[in-house]
């Protein structure tokens, strides 16, 4: 396994990241990783597992974020996504045909948007924050996490987060992942993003999808890590393994002619 600094532009700013790469010559699947707000939980211990499958691994952070250059905003971390995507897309050792994205909390916000703009070959999400209008605890959290981060005015950041939860509408960007296959991830003990508006939007996405939900779990998925680490690192090898000539029988010789 091979773990190192990635940098990239995003127009006129520097983005940073870590990519996981497998040992072996051959074009690996691939997986992008969007960490959620603030990012303290990157699921490096995902990237990890994935590589040690075969799969390559890249997790960016957001602008604003542990060492990415700009401002913090929710309006541009599509922006970033779409980069890394397009870098990951470009590296000689990486099938992209077989990309997929895993995003988390507010990555899983982004991680929609960015399925439904991009085609990808599957898509993960975990506890996906999407922003809610009239939640004062959301503004709390906010200040309160931000403050690692690159956020020189909070009024400004909540404001625009208002805005993106009146204006936008996640349940048009679930529907469009289809036909990449979709998994969603919820612990039932998340405070944060509430299981019945999880359940409610895995409902209207399109097939195939899969929702797996963990009781004991809360926002972070952090009490039986093993089982959301297998959950997700499973699901994502069966969906971007190589096909075999036996997927496609009409295409397989069976002997016999002349």
């Amino acid at each position: 396994m091979d773990i190192r600094a990635v940098k990239f532009r995003v127009r006129h700013e520097w983005r940073v990241g870590g990519l996981y790469r497998p040992p072996g010559a051959a074009p690996t699947p691939a997986v992008l990783l969007l960490h959620g707000f603030p990012g303290i939980q990157k699921n490096d211990d995902i990237a990890a597992e994935l590589c040690r499958r075969g799969m390559t691994a890249f997790i960016p952070y957001f602008r604003g974020c542990w060492g990415s250059g700009g401002r913090y905003g929710l309006h541009g971390l599509l922006d970033d996504a779409k980069a890394a995507l397009r870098l990951l897309r470009r590296y000689r050792h990486v099938d992209a045909e077989r990309v997929a994205v895993l995003g988390c909390s507010v990555g899983g916000w982004v991680a929609m948007k960015l399925a439904a703009a991009a085609p990808v070959a599957g898509v993960v999400l975990m506890a996906p924050a999407v922003p809610r209008s009239n939640e004062p605890r959301d503004a709390s959290y906010l200040r309160r996490n931000g403050k690692v981060l690159a956020i020189p005015d909070f009024g400004e950041v909540w404001r625009e987060y208002e805005s993106i939860a009146r204006t936008e509408r996640p349940e048009e960007y679930v529907k469009k992942i289809a036909p990449a296959p979709l998994l969603v991830l919820q612990g039932l003990q998340d405070r944060m993003v509430p299981p019945g508006a999880v359940r409610r939007l895995w409902s209207l996405a399109g097939l195939p999808k899969e929702l797996r939900e963990f009781p004991g779990e809360g926002h972070e998925f952090e009490n039986d890590r093993a089982a959301v680490v297998a959950a997700a690192s499973d699901w994502l090898q069966a969906r971007l393994a190589a096909p075999s000539p036996a997927d496609f029988p009409e295409l397989v010789d069976v002997g016999g002619g002349d």
